[in-house]
């Protein structure tokens, strides 16, 4: 095996080693009472598993003793937001497991790129190819 041919092998391990440390999850949402779904979800370290953020709905609030003393004394015609209230909407989403399907096929994908760079890279004297006019 040549130098070409070690980095290539220890690119391919390094890239499986970091898409097994940083797999692909599965979130699963409730739709229903008794009705969920998957969809895929992000990225992120094994051993912390990714948070989706949970809707929030924000609205403003007004006080309106304030605000009738800022028309009085200002002549503004419509009552000023004094402040905003955010309220959480929906938490039904929740991070599951590890999406083995996607992580099998990017191993895949990566061993097979990595087995044809070495076979590229290799001797061209074992792959049978003779260049014209050498003996």
């Amino acid at each position: 095996m040549n130098r070409k041919q070690k980095t290539c092998l220890l690119v391919g391990i390094a890239a499986i080693v970091a898409m097994g440390l940083f797999p692909p999850w599965v979130l699963e949402r409730r739709v229903s009472r008794d009705k969920y779904t998957t969809e895929p979800g992000p990225y992120s370290w094994i051993g912390n598993p990714p948070r989706e953020p949970a809707e929030y709905k924000t609205e403003e609030v007004y006080d309106w003793n304030k605000a009738i003393w800022l028309n009085a004394v200002k002549k503004y015609k419509e009552p000023i937001p004094t402040k905003y209230k955010k309220e959480l909407v929906n938490r039904s989403v929740e991070v599951r497991f590890i999406d083995l399907y996607r992580l099998g096929v990017q191993y895949f994908v990566v061993a097979v790129t990595t087995a044809g760079l070495i076979i590229i890279f290799g001797d061209k004297k074992a792959r049978g190819i003779i260049q014209p006019g050498s003996r």
